[in-house]
């Protein structure tokens, strides 16, 4: 059942959230970010505000790299964090990284923290495209 869930998920982002502008899919990333904001401490929650900046592209690369390394630092190992989403959504966006599959890992990162389903991410999903 789960592998149906997850392969539905990744259906969505590859068909739909693929051919979004960079800018639509940080709003995904970040709307996904935001089901672990409780979670979070300080440095989260700097974190989440500046993803939340990405969507408008109003942030420097330098200011990602400085969260994503401090996140990264604070990482426990061999599991997934509260922080693992953040550094997601901060990846730039690159040909081996491109956005619509840092924010699809973003949701990955949701699940396995166990916040939320792959139905449940995929029908999120879906409504936020029904919004652009």
């Amino acid at each position: 059942m789960e592998q149906r869930e997850s392969n539905q998920y990744w259906e969505v982002f590859e068909t739909k959230v693929r051919s979004l502008t960079e800018r639509q899919q940080r709003i995904i990333a970040y709307k996904f970010c935001l089901l672990a904001e409780k979670d979070l401490d300080d440095l989260g929650k700097g974190a989440l505000r500046l993803v939340e900046q990405l969507t408008s592209g109003h942030v420097s690369l330098q200011d990602c790299e400085s969260y994503r390394e401090q996140l990264q630092n604070r990482l426990p190992d061999e599991e997934t964090s509260a922080y693992s989403p953040l550094i997601w959504a901060l990846t730039p966006h690159t040909a081996a990284y491109p956005a619509w599959y840092s924010a699809a890992i973003v949701g990955l990162n949701i699940v396995d923290l166990g916040i939320s389903t792959f139905p449940e991410l995929t029908d999120l999903t879906k409504g936020i495209l029904d919004n652009f």
